[in-house]
Order: C-alpha cells, then sequence, then structure tokens
C-alpha cells in the first residue's frame, strides 16, 4: 500500500487540500480523504490477498491509528462556556446578581451576633477585672482608676483571645438560617457594607449589656478606699508628731460628715485605732465645726459645752482643750471640713497648764497645711 503510486498521489492531493483550511473544515476534509482512502485500498488489498486474515487485520489496525492521528493533528477541543447566575458583559465576565434585602437581613445578622458575644464579654470581664485591680493594687499603690482600667482591658484582651472558641461555638449551635450567597456575591460593595454595620451594631449592643454590671456595683467604693487611706495618713502625721509642736499630751483630728451632720475621727482606745463619732451639736469639737471659730479651754470640765463620753470610751481625763477650725480655702476662709483639737497642755516647772497665743498661731497654721492636704485628696 505503501508503494502504491496511486495512494501516494492522493495523500499528497489531501495535504494540499487541507493546508487552505483550518479547525473544523480541516478536520472533515481529513476523515472524508481517509474514509475514501480506507475504502479504496482495503478493497484492492483483499483482491490481492484473496482474503488472507492475518494482512487484513494489521492494515485495518494501521488504518485506524492513522485516523486517531489524523483527529488530533487538524482537531481542536471544545471549550465549554462558563454558566453564570448573572449577567455577561461585553468583555466575557459574568456580574454576580445583586442580593435581595431578606439575604442582606441574613447577612448582617451572621455579623452582628458573634460581634454581640465579643463585646458583651469584653465589657464584662474588663469592668470586673478593673473594678478588682483598682480595689488591691489601685488601694495599695496609689493608682488611678485609668490605670486599673487599662490593666482590666489587658485581662479582657486576653480572655477573648483564650475563650473566643466559645462564642464561635455557642453562635453555630444557633442554626442560624443561611444567606445562600456565592462568593463573587459575598464580594459586593453592599455586602461587604451591610457586614461591616452589622458586626457595629453588634458590639455597641454588646457593650452596652455588659455595663449592666455598674448597675450592682458600688462605682465609689475604690475612691473612698484611697481616700480613707490617705485621711489615715493625715490622721497618724498629726496624733503622732503634731501634739509636739504645742507641747500636748494628745492630738485628734476630726473630719466633718456633713451628710449626717457629724464629726469622725480615730482615736486610740487601749493601743488600737477605732472610728469614733458625734455629733455637731455635742463637745468642743462640735461648737468649734458649727461657729467655725477657735475654742481655748483651761479647765473641760467646766465648761458645759464638753462632752464626757470620749473619755469614759477611751479611759482617758481631759483637762485643757483647744480647738481649732479647718476650712476650705487657701486663706483658711471657706466652710468648715473638720477640727483639730488638743488635749492636756504640758509645761515644765509651771503649775498653770494651758495653751498660749503661740500655740494658736502653730495650731491655725498646721490647720491651713491640713486643708490644703484635704483639698488634693479630694481633687
Amino acid at each position: 500500500f505503501s508503494n502504491s503510486t496511486h495512494s501516494q498521489s492522493y495523500v499528497q492531493k489531501m495535504i494540499r487540500s487541507c493546508q487552505s483550511l483550518n479547525g473544523i473544515g480541516a478536520f472533515h476534509r481529513a476523515t472524508n480523504t481517509a474514509s475514501s482512502l480506507r475504502s479504496g485500498p482495503v478493497t484492492c488489498f483483499r483482491k490481492k490477498a484473496n482474503g488472507s486474515t492475518q494482512r487484513y487485520t494489521n492494515y485495518a489496525t494501521h488504518d485506524r491509528l492513522n485516523s486517531h492521528r489524523n483527529r488530533r493533528l487538524f482537531s481542536s477541543p471544545a471549550r465549554e462556556k462558563p454558566v453564570s447566575s448573572g449577567n455577561t458583559s461585553s468583555a466575557g465576565t459574568a456580574t454576580p446578581l445583586d442580593p435581595t434585602r431578606e439575604q442582606l437581613r441574613l447577612v448582617a445578622l451572621h455579623a452582628a451576633i458573634p460581634m454581640f458575644g465579643f463585646g458583651f464579654m469584653d465589657n464584662l470581664v474588663m469592668i470586673q477585672a478593673g473594678e478588682a485591680i483598682d480595689m488591691s493594687l489601685g488601694v495599695t499603690f496609689g493608682l488611678s482608676t485609668m490605670t486599673a482600667a487599662g490593666f482590666g482591658q489587658c485581662v479582657s484582651d486576653v480572655a477573648g483571645n483564650t475563650c473566643g472558641g466559645v462564642v464561635s461555638a455557642i453562635v453555630a449551635k444557633m442554626s442560624l438560617p443561611h444567606h445562600g450567597l456565592t462568593p463573587d456575591q459575598l464580594g459586593l460593595q453592599n455586602v461587604r457594607l451591610t457586614r461591616t454595620m452589622g458586626g457595629c451594631v453588634g458590639v455597641v449592643i454588646g457593650c452596652l449589656m455588659g455595663m449592666t454590671c455598674l448597675l450592682f456595683m458600688d462605682t465609689t467604693k475604690a475612691e473612698r478606699a484611697k481616700k480613707s487611706k490617705e485621711l489615715t495618713s493625715i490622721f497618724g502625721s498629726i496624733m503622732e508628731d503634731s501634739h509636739k509642736l504645742v507641747n500636748a499630751e494628745r492630738a485628734t483630728l476630726w473630719m466633718l460628715d456633713e451628710t449626717k451632720d457629724e464629726l469622725w475621727s480615730r482615736v486610740s482606745v487601749h493601743n488600737d485605732l477605732r472610728d469614733v463619732r458625734v455629733t455637731i451639736n455635742s463637745g468642743i469639737a462640735g461648737a468649734c465645726a458649727r461657729t467655725g471659730k477657735l475654742i481655748n479651754i483651761c479647765d473641760a470640765y467646766s465648761d458645759d459645752r464638753f462632752d464626757p463620753e470620749i473619755d469614759t470610751l477611751t479611759g482617758y481625763h481631759t483637762k485643757s482643750i483647744i480647738c481649732i477650725p479647718i476650712k476650705e480655702g487657701e486663706h483658711n476662709s471657706g466652710k468648715v471640713i473638720g477640727v483639730i483639737q488638743m488635749i492636756n497642755k504640758k509645761e515644765k516647772g509651771k503649775n498653770e497648764k494651758f495653751f498660749t497665743e503661740n500655740d494658736e498661731k502653730l495650731l491655725t497654721m498646721l490647720g491651713l497645711h491640713v486643708a490644703a492636704f484635704t483639698r488634693i485628696v479630694g481633687n
């Protein structure tokens, strides 16, 4: 067959015909030519070979291989066009369909619920941890409330990092309806904006709900503890050192509680400091607080304003007393906020033991310093 002059010329004719075509046209031309080749030479081969089975089979196999090779040379695989759910632009790119309002609502819901959980947990942990730090380290080391809040936020961030999976697991168990959007639709601008707004609304509501614990907390407890510590240092300084200025046996600092119209102080009872409260309508200190004037008495029991209840409580006998009012303002001109009281003047080599005019001046200066320090503590 390969030496057949008729076959060779026929093949050359086929090649020249296919050179002017391309693609599917070349494939059809080659197929028709191969069919004619198969019908002509195969029939001739049978006549000459007189029905030789072996040689006929080899020739058929060779013919099929040639047909497959021609199909690979002259044909190109068909490309399937992608099917899109949206419109197709002139450039051939698919445009995703716009989501419905219900789908956007579900997108916002899926974004809001997890952020609600994170916001609630973050604010709740921060407030509780900040309050605990403020009551412990804040009072001990004099830290500000903002510093304690910063430490509380650190604890809240650690809790959010370690317990974030819990919130995600709870949200997953809620079996929320799915929005059914494709990845291309989730990339649309209105879908991204809806997701962001849903997350913002969720975290704001969660933070507000986390702040409800403030309704059951004493928010001024830490501040009172800090002021109490500062006032304790004032009490200690006055009771331990101030009486030496005027050579007195004892000194007491009374602070005015305007809400109850009482004077309170810490006095030593059997070597133990205890809080004592008296009304401003009784005692020498109460009279000084009511009038805002200095009182100097040589014999306490001879004055009708003296209240011996403190002596009974402490087991101490009072003789001479001097009381100096502590007032707000830089020039001791404001309202009374407390009273400095000195008891029992000690004067060596003299029988008369009472506080002098110089003692009154010294104690007035001491009252100004105590007022300034108290004002700093209050601010």
